[in-house]
Order: structure tokens, then sequence, then C-alpha cells
């Protein structure tokens, strides 16, 4: 029997939100590997039960902030 592990990085999670595949690439695997924190974040706004638009919403308003600096 084999371990499945899945390395996800931000391209894979925002193709993944732009898609609403985001259940499906967490689904069906014994781990999940964030190689940022922008992954991990959005993994925990999906586990609290946020949909991909406001986990989308957050994410815009986190990097606008990040811009004006």
């Amino acid at each position: 029997m084999s371990f499945n592990k899945r390395y996800i990085d931000y391209n894979i999670t925002l193709f993944a939100l732009q898609t609403d595949t985001l259940k499906s690439c967490y689904g069906n695997t014994d781990a999940l590997i964030f190689e940022d924190s922008e992954s991990a974040e959005v993994y925990e706004l999906f586990v609290d039960g946020r949909n991909n638009d406001e986990i989308l919403t957050i994410l815009n308003n986190k990097n606008n902030g990040r811009n004006k600096n």
C-alpha cells in the first residue's frame, strides 16, 4: 500500500479556486504538503467553511494591502 501525498503551491491553489475544483484538489490524499504560506492559508479558510468567492476576496484584499506599501 502506498502513501499518497500531494504538493500544493500558490499556482495550483489559485487555479483550483478559479475553476471551482478546490475540494477535489484537497481530496483523496493522505497528506497535503504546502509549499508556501498562501496555500496553507487558503486551506485553513477552506476548512473553516469559506466558499471560493470568499477566499478569492480575502486573497485579493490581502494582496491589495501589500501593494499599497
